[in-house]
């Protein structure tokens, strides 16, 4: 569904003039539009690690690199991502205090971990990456639209863009966000939208098998059990 469709839905229900046009209108109303249906676009986004919007990224080392550039499409890691590395048998720590990056370059110990950190729009890495080293982890696009060719970009700018992302969502919350923006009663289609959201995250990642027992964290380390029955010696 093109955005001019999901603009001409909430328009319906908002009670404005069903718009012909949407990117490319000067009429107050459809600028609003316009800018709403990116705002609420990049909530919707930011809600949740929708695994349409995920991207397994891989870096390589070559033996002297500590610092790589993050994708040209990187919004943010995954809320629960972890880096891992082919040297470790576990994730590598995440560092978020610069501090404690510059007390592991200038301290002399020795590491039996990973660890990185982000700035300067760069992932950093340590100890520095052996050739062919490898980690990867995943993170979210900041490519939520799609154009009429295919091709993939930030924000709405055409009528025939789509969001790639559910529609039905996305014409809610434009609808609950301008009855806010306006000062109408606007609860019900909060709730609405709200409701909306949460199933379509609880449906986003797939099945969800019922298990009994508590399943183990990993089973990195554990071998398959043996299928046959173990008995005594006659």
């Amino acid at each position: 569904m093109a955005i001019i469709d999901v603009v001409k839905g909430a328009a319906t229900v908002l009670g404005l003039d069903v718009p012909t046009l949407v990117y490319g209108a000067t009429t107050r109303e459809m600028v609003e539009m316009q800018e709403l249906a990116n705002v609420m676009a990049a909530e919707i986004a930011d809600a949740f690690d929708w695994q349409k919007l995920l991207i397994l990224k891989t870096y390589t080392g070559d033996g002297l690199a500590d610092a790589f550039d993050l994708p040209d499409d990187y919004e943010r890691m995954q809320k629960t991502s972890s880096l891992w590395s082919s040297r470790w048998l576990w994730a590598t720590n995440h560092l978020t205090s610069p501090d404690q990056w510059i007390e592991l370059q200038v301290t002399p110990v020795a590491t039996v971990n990973g660890y990185w950190i982000m700035f300067g729009s760069q992932l950093h890495q340590w100890p520095i990456m052996a050739t062919a080293e490898t980690v990867k982890f995943f993170y979210v696009s900041n490519k939520l639209v799609s154009a009429s060719n295919a091709s993939l970009k930030t924000m709405f700018t055409e009528d025939a863009d789509t969001f790639r992302l559910s529609e039905r969502l996305l014409k809610l919350a434009i609808i609950y966000r301008w009855k806010q923006n306006k000062g109408l009663a606007y609860q019900q289609a909060f709730d609405d939208f709200e409701i909306l959201k949460l199933r379509e995250i609880d449906k986003d990642p797939g099945s969800k098998p019922v298990v009994s027992g508590q399943p183990p964290l990993s089973w990195r380390g554990r071998n398959v059990a043996w299928p046959g029955t173990v008995t005594g010696a006659p």
